[in-house]
């Protein structure tokens, strides 16, 4: 007797053939990148089996968002500790601030040399 439901890891893959005029459409280097959310995405393929939801893009979004969140945050860590970005705050809804003439990187003069540079 075979399987009667698909792994998450073909479903991912019956997704990326749904969106493949989509990403055929897309330039060239956009279409790498398009290929790397696919690829990242199977980093959580055992907590998206583990939510056995019937939308699987549902789980391929959260787990794109979950893994774009986690890399954001190692870029943050490290723009702080080379003092380019001196505090870390939460998202909050309000309007951005305006720049004062004393902003860190928006105004700053030249680019500062960063340690993964």
């Amino acid at each position: 007797m075979g399987r009667t439901v698909s792994t998450f890891v073909q479903r991912i893959e019956e997704t990326a053939q749904y969106w493949s005029k989509f990403r055929r459409a897309l330039r060239r280097e956009d279409q790498e990148h398009f290929d790397k959310l696919f690829q990242r995405v199977r980093f959580y393929t055992q907590a998206a089996t583990y939510q056995c939801h019937d939308n699987t893009m549902e789980a391929i979004l959260l787990s794109v968002a979950l893994d774009l969140e986690k890399r954001l945050s190692v870029i943050e860590q490290a723009l702080h500790q080379a003092g380019v970005l001196h505090e870390i705050t939460g998202m909050d809804s309000g309007r951005l601030p305006e720049p004062s003439g004393n902003d860190s990187v928006a105004d700053r003069c030249e680019p500062k040399t960063l340690p993964f540079d």
